[in-house]
């Protein structure tokens, strides 16, 4: 529903005012049907607050940034599913119940006022006009414009022959009639992100339940002080853009791979933590902030891959998803997912924490990371192939570089052969666009020098 409104202002407003009514209702409630009814309405909203969030920050970013913006976004989810509770204890110790919501509602109310600030890319295009001609608006000498406006018409010219393309006919395929969601689990790519995004919230939710009674049991630390032990694992989430970063330039495969690798041995770590003392309780906080920080370092890249699985099937069949898209769906699948972790994650720490012990469960999730790490390395960043390995990576730029090459030995465009040539040239250009959505972001390069590359053999 939400990808098929204008604007996506609408459907946040609703779900923050669906919160409050919420968390209202959690402040009078006094019966168990009223906190059920309550914890239903707070379910719904704030998955539709999830789903529109994440679908205006795609919206908004550009697609060669998008990793790095989820990096700030996960920031948010660290900071705010870790310091809730913190908080929320500490002004229940100090100030009472009461306090608790109004502080809450403080919180709705601060980001009603943000929505209404926010100007969306749909609205803003109504007030921004289109630029006009460089000769209308300087009047530079009209001799040093020519080169320009040739080459600019020679590319719109190539442009309009990919159009009326065999191929690129498809530009005005149909809707599918297959709902979004059911296109989008078929794809092997989003089915990856969404396992990633279970172990992950599996792994960080976890420690919610089995936590504060270890360090209670091992350390003797109050409700405030193993409220605080929880700062080692959020504080390394300030990374996480600088991670989006690098998935957005050379891909998120590696760092999600050796990121859940890397988390077997700090799980088989927290079995050395044992007595009240504080180098034992410096150990725990160092590991606890080593494994925050591989959470956040894979995090960005797994969030991105959603909305890059609906680029490659727009890629592959423009139009499929209607005029406006499916971002919302697929982060709609992401917040089931992460939910679905945040279920798993407690239920599964606590019955193995309780069951087999804590050494033998802190051994059983490194083993899950590990599982995870060989799994993800097929589809992380698109479908694996020999280039895609540490010893034979190629960096796009020369990809691209390589492409200019190869179309520079064309024929020239003047003779009979030289047009066919070109002709091919352009259904290389479009097979090219298609198979360069990566998590590298590195598409736009490519159209652009392979444009530029038939212009100057043409001209």
């Amino acid at each position: 529903m939400i990808d098929h409104t204008k604007y996506r202002r609408s459907p946040f407003l609703w779900g923050l005012i669906l919160l409050a009514a919420s968390t209202a209702m959690f402040l009078v409630g006094n019966s168990i049907p009223v906190l059920v009814v309550a914890r239903l309405i707070q379910g719904m909203s704030g998955g539709c607050i999830w789903v529109v969030g994440l679908a205006l920050v795609i919206d908004t970013v550009p697609a060669k940034e998008q990793a790095q913006s989820m990096g700030f976004v996960s920031i948010g989810m660290t900071a705010g599913s870790s310091l809730g509770p913190l908080l929320g204890g500490i002004i229940y110790d100090k100030a009472g119940y009461t306090a608790v919501f109004i502080l809450a509602f403080c919180v709705i109310g601060f980001d009603v006022i943000m929505r209404l600030l926010v100007i969306e890319k749909a609205a803003a295009k109504q007030w921004i006009s289109e630029p006009t001609n460089a000769s209308d608006s300087d009047g530079a000498n009209l001799e040093d414009q020519k080169p320009e406006d040739t080459r600019v018409k020679k590319e719109e010219n190539i442009r309009d022959v990919m159009l009326n393309s065999r191929d690129a006919t498809t530009v005005l395929r149909k809707e599918s009639r297959v709902p979004a969601v059911i296109l989008l689990l078929k794809s092997p790519r989003t089915l990856n992100s969404l396992f990633i995004t279970v172990m992950l919230g599996s792994i960080f939710t976890a420690f919610d339940a089995v936590l504060p009674l270890r360090v209670k049991y091992v350390f003797h630390f109050n409700s405030t002080a193993a409220g605080l032990i929880f700062l080692a694992i959020i504080i390394p989430s300030l990374v996480a853009p600088l991670c989006g970063k690098i998935s957005d330039k050379y891909g998120p495969r590696w760092l999600v791979v050796v990121a859940f690798f890397v988390c077997l041995p700090l799980f088989i770590l927290l079995r050395l933590p044992q007595r009240p003392e504080a180098g034992h309780i410096a150990l725990l906080c160092v590991l606890l902030f080593c494994i925050g920080f591989v959470i956040s370092a894979s995090m960005p890249g797994a969030m991105s891959e959603i909305s890059i699985s609906v680029v490659e099937f727009e890629k592959k069949s423009p139009g499929i998803f209607g005029e406006k898209g499916a971002f919302a769906q697929a982060y709609a699948l992401f917040n089931i997912a992460w939910s679905l972790g945040s279920v798993v994650g407690p239920l599964l720490g606590g019955f193995l924490n309780k069951a087999i012990g804590w050494n033998n469960m802190v051994l059983l999730f490194g083993f899950l990371c590990l599982l995870t790490s060989f799994v993800t390395i097929w589809y992380t960043g698109g479908k694996i192939t020999k280039d895609d390995l540490p010893w034979s990576y190629v960096k796009p730029a020369d990809r691209v570089g390589a492409e200019a090459v190869a179309l520079d030995a064309l024929p020239d465009s003047s003779s009979n052969e030289g047009q066919k040539s070109t002709s091919k040239v352009v259904e290389n250009v479009e097979s090219t666009q298609s198979r360069s959505i990566t998590g590298a972001g590195s598409s736009e390069p490519v159209e652009i020098d392979s444009i530029k590359a038939v212009d100057a053999k043409t001209a």
